[in-house]
């Protein structure tokens, strides 16, 4: 059967997309052999490890960076489990796809609660792989960072950071946040705040969007110029210009 492998389509105005790069850590040297054809075979580029040891020497020592992590659990010294948890306390985000000989349940759920994006159970089929892998990079890909001058959105773990400062937005406030980030400066209308916020398709007659508005202004204004702009009889703004509200 032959085989296809399909890059996740670049974002407009980003430059062409270069070949994705893969670290496998496995100390099967024949799983090693198996994947690294198939990968080799449709323009991934990448580097195996057979130990969690060495993997961290690969990701740490050697300042390399993946697009994707292909990782065992069972391996001589530390294990796979190990190697994710020092990732994520580092702030590390790679996305990471557990490949493991390892069919309970148990572990499933305690490889996807420390981290992982995804987990196969070997043996494993290549087109499988690859879709899981296509699957998991589009996912991380739809969850990019938004910026708007010096804000910062991070979606997947939905935190706010201003000039490098985090802000510490309720779950609301960040809904209400990233409406007016996605805006890029364009006006928002009190009503779809209130429908992409709240899932209001009516004006409830309360201030309860002012009071958010002010709540966030609050936070994020610590840490630089007054971000959220009132467009009077319109609705609310982000500006990279320091003004007055309307």
């Amino acid at each position: 059967m032959e085989l296809a492998w399909f890059a996740p389509s670049p974002p407009p105005d980003f430059p062409e997309a270069r070949p994705l790069r893969a670290l496998l850590v496995d100390d099967d040297a024949d799983f090693l052999t198996f994947v690294t054809i198939a990968l080799e075979s449709h323009g991934v580029s990448y580097e195996t490890a057979s130990s969690a040891v060495e993997a961290l020497e690969v990701l740490d020592a050697k300042k390399r960076t993946f697009d994707l992590i292909l990782l065992d659990i069972e391996m001589p010294g530390p294990t796979g489990w190990d190697v994710l948890l020092e990732l994520r306390e580092k702030g590390n985000e790679v996305p990471v796809i557990f490949v493991s000989g390892r069919e309970k349940v148990e572990d499933r759920v305690k490889s996807l609660k420390l981290g992982a994006d995804d987990y196969l159970v070997k043996p494993i089929q290549v087109d499988e792989l690859h879709a899981r892998m296509e699957a998991v990079l589009r996912r991380r890909h739809s969850l990019a960072p938004l910026e708007f001058g010096d804000l910062q959105l991070d979606l997947a773990r939905r935190r706010a950071v201003r000039n490098g400062k985090p802000a510490h937005l309720s779950p609301r406030e960040f809904d209400l946040l990233l409406a007016l980030t996605r805006a890029e400066g364009k006006v928002v209308s009190r009503q779809d705040l209130l429908r992409e916020v709240w899932d209001m398709d009516f004006d409830p007659g309360t201030n309860v969007l002012d009071v958010h508005i002010g709540r966030v202004r609050k936070k994020i204004d610590r840490h630089g110029r007054p971000l959220i702009k009132t467009v009077r009889g319109e609705g609310y703004c982000l500006t990279q210009h320091e003004s007055e509200e309307q």
